[in-house]
């Protein structure tokens, strides 16, 4: 299982009429926010199982209707995983939108009302887990968790919430946007305490799935060995 992973910024090895041949072969793509409406629907029309996205703090997936310019609308092919656990190429996504809010306007929470998102996902998370034996595989937010993804400013800021959701239900893999990458060093991804592989999916990250497994179990035994790239 691999996950096409983007935010942020459209690389043009994604917004290409190559695509998706011009990668390797993946499983499911994952928007984490920022992404344009336009993109995104573009996107859905050259896969097989439609694009999992959440909006980010920019609200740049909102499009305009064609018989309405007043009228805005989401991209259409694509599953809105906020507020939801979606199953999708055989993987349970719980999703939240927006970020950490710092000025007046939409998609942006304070940290009280992100802590409201995340526990208006448990019962969702209970049924999947009473179903399938398992809550949830990936957590799909634009905002990152408290830690070492976090932004330096008030506006990039971690979202304890998640670190929160992270301790009760031990998702697989936290995919993330909102703060960019910079330089050839710059961390895409590292093992939090919990054994949850936090990416960074600025323009596009490719993570495989089933590595990430012996990552969480050497990470519950304190291996430091298991902090590394996804990919």
């Amino acid at each position: 299982m691999r996950i096409l992973a983007i935010s942020d910024a459209v690389s043009p090895f994604i917004y290409s009429e190559r695509f998706p041949g011009n990668l390797p072969p993946f499983d499911v793509l994952l928007s984490a926010g920022d992404m344009p409406g336009h993109v995104l629907e573009y996107l859905a029309t050259k896969l097989r199982v439609p694009p999992v996205y959440v909006i980010g703090n920019h609200a740049n997936a909102y499009l305009r209707s064609a018989d309405d310019p007043d009228e805005m609308h989401l991209p259409g092919g694509c599953l809105n995983a906020h507020g939801r656990v979606v199953e999708v190429a055989g993987l349970l996504v719980a999703g939240v939108e927006g970020s950490a809010r710092y000025r007046p306007g939409p998609h942006q929470y304070s940290e009280a009302a992100m802590h409201r998102h995340v526990l208006a996902l448990t019962p969702q998370l209970l049924l999947w887990r009473w179903r399938q034996g398992r809550a949830v595989d990936v957590l799909l937010t634009h905002a990152p968790p408290e830690g070492p993804h976090a932004g330096s400013d008030f506006a990039h800021r971690g979202v304890g919430a998640f670190n929160a959701f992270h301790r009760r239900w031990r998702p697989l893999v936290h995919v993330h946007g909102h703060v960019h990458l910079s330089g050839a060093n710059a961390p895409r991804s590292y093992v939090s305490p919990e054994g949850v592989t936090v990416v960074n999916a600025f323009e596009f990250a490719l993570i495989d799935v089933p590595p990430l497994l012996a990552a969480r179990d050497a990470a519950a035994r304190g291996d430091p060995s298991s902090r590394g790239d996804p990919s």
